[in-house]
């Protein structure tokens, strides 16, 4: 129904979603603004269709599915290559356009209408993929319920460009852009709610990719992604702005320093900008009163490099380690991890791993309405993941990981949720509570599927997690469960192919939701 590759992760057992209306979900109870989001190897937060300010709004990823070559969800312990996320990974690579001749494909999902086309450059030594959706969703919205007073729509292209200067050099672009718009036909709303919101995000990479040998390929990509934004409210005055972007150079390399030993190196370099303007009507006060405002820029760099050892046929170590330096708090941080693999025989595999992942505040944290300061830490967990893989006939496997990680220093805005009095009553949140590292967290959670991958007849998984995640504010001692924490997770989804030309399929999900929040028991 919707052409959006972050729904699809929420049918994996480690994500979970309780709003259909969003692209967001959690994993392993770390809320999404935890989750790294990577395309192509080049890191961003900023490509959701979206309205920022509105709770109860909605949003849907700017990629087109058809364009995408893979989407991987890394849950714990993974390679930190782009890193500076406390929490999952997820990793969109699109895939190569048609070198022979023209395709075109158009399709129609419960939301949008889209276009793809693709073909050969120069005669094959290169090719071109461009696509464009626009969506119908505020028709529908209007159809369906003329009184809801609101509408949402958008608009997105995509275009990547590649070509072989040599058989050992490549350059290519990639340019996504997007734009959302949001109306509230509700007259009665009041002078600091959003009637009108407009919202424009994009990314752009330059790559280049040299293999001299066999044996070494390094890629470097020189980007730039962000997003701007402005809600006005039924006067035509903007209440809440944003102007937020990123330019960036990073590579990534690979070497075979041996037949079983191989190096992975890389780093990054990065310039931040951000403003930022909330604002707001006051009784008898003409105009609008500046609530926060800042206009800053920072930096940020990094390195990592880990190397793969094969210990004989059946077990594989890779240490690794990432350095991170952070501008805007003056931080300087050393992560590292470990994984390791034993093949026990050739149906059976064993795999653990650990590493520290850092999370560092943003402008917002740190500038913002409820900005902590330069004085803010970086949140830190450390993952613990371990997990048995079966292999069974017909395409069948069995999966079991379990995992424990712990947090510290973990951002929250005491007395910011409504809280219960002693009397009776229930005390108002502190609006102006700011962020401070106040939390401990531990999770303990196990996750188990039973998958099936084939190229006809039935595919899908069956999959349950169990998970729990709680929280110690260190300054009280008081106790409380994350804001995304579920217990039960149960992920259902199946494929059946009819033939070449048809299939069909169904997904169920179950989830016993996340707590409330504020201290209502």
């Amino acid at each position: 129904m919707l052409d959006d590759p972050l729904r699809a992760i929420q049918s994996l057992p480690s994500a979970t979603a309780t709003d259909d209306f969003y692209s967001e979900f959690a994993v392993r109870g770390n809320p999404f603004r935890y989750v790294g989001f990577n395309v192509d190897g080049v890191p961003t937060r900023y490509l959701l269709h979206t309205v920022n300010g509105i709770t109860d709004g909605g949003s849907i990823a700017m990629i087109n599915s058809e364009t995408l070559g893979s989407v991987s969800l890394l849950p714990g312990s993974y390679p930190q290559r782009t890193g500076r996320r406390m929490g999952a990974e997820v990793d969109l690579a699109t895939r190569e356009g048609s070198r022979d001749q023209f395709h075109g494909r158009a399709g129609l999902s419960g939301t949008s209408v889209g276009f793809l086309g693709e073909g050969p450059l120069a005669g094959g030594k290169g090719w071109w993929q461009a696509a464009i959706r626009r969506s119908y969703l505020d028709y529908l919205i209007r159809r369906i319920d003329p009184e809801a007073g609101f509408a949402f729509g958008f608009v997105d292209s995509q275009v990547k460009v590649a070509y072989d200067l040599t058989p050992q050099h490549q350059v290519s672009i990639t340019t996504l852009f997007g734009r959302a718009v949001f109306e509230e036909g509700d007259p009665d709303i009041g002078d600091n709610e959003i009637q009108d919101g407009l919202n424009r995000a994009w990314l752009t990479s330059l790559s280049w990719r040299y293999i001299p040998s066999p044996r070494f390929a390094i890629t470097q990509r020189v980007f730039t992604t962000g997003v701007n934004f402005d809600n006005d409210n039924r006067n035509d005055v903007t209440i809440y702005s944003g102007r937020f972007s990123e330019l960036g150079w990073r590579a990534d390399a690979s070497f075979s320093i041996a037949p079983r030993v191989v190096a992975e190196f890389g780093g990054d370099v990065e310039q931040l900008e951000g403003r930022s303007l909330v604002a707001g009507e006051v009784p008898g006060v003409i105009g609008r009163v500046t609530v926060n405002s800042y206009n800053e820029r920072s930096s940020a760099a990094s390195a990592y490099g880990q190397v793969r050892f094969d210990l004989g046929s059946r077990l594989t170590v890779t240490p690794g380690i990432r350095a991170d330096h952070w501008s805007l708090t003056s931080a300087t941080t050393a992560s590292p991890w470990i994984n390791a693999e034993v093949r026990l025989h050739e149906r059976t595999r064993v795999r653990a791993g650990s590493g520290i992942y850092r999370q560092f505040p943003g402008l917002d944290e740190v500038h913002g309405l409820y900005g902590g300061g330069r004085e803010l830490l970086p949140e830190r967990a450390l993952h613990v993941d371990a997990g048995i893989e079966q292999t069974l006939p017909l395409g069948v496997r069995l999966l079991l990981n379990v995992y424990a990680p712990e947090e510290k220093d973990v951002l929250f805005r005491p007395g910011s949720e409504p809280r219960l009095a002693a009397n009776g009553t229930i005390q108002p949140a502190t609006l102006d509570a700011p962020w401070v590292n106040a939390l401990d967290g531990e999770a303990r959670g196990v996750e188990a599927v039973v998958r099936r991958d084939a190229t006809d007849g039935s595919s899908g998984w069956a999959g349950y997690a169990y998970g729990r995640l709680k929280y110690t504010q260190t300054a009280t001692g008081e106790q409380f469960w994350g804001d995304a924490h579920q217990r039960h997770t149960l992920s259902l989804y199946g494929n059946y192919r009819l033939s070449s030309r048809a299939s069909v399929s169904a997904r169920y999900r179950y989830g016993s939701n996340y707590p409330l929040l504020g201290y209502l028991g």
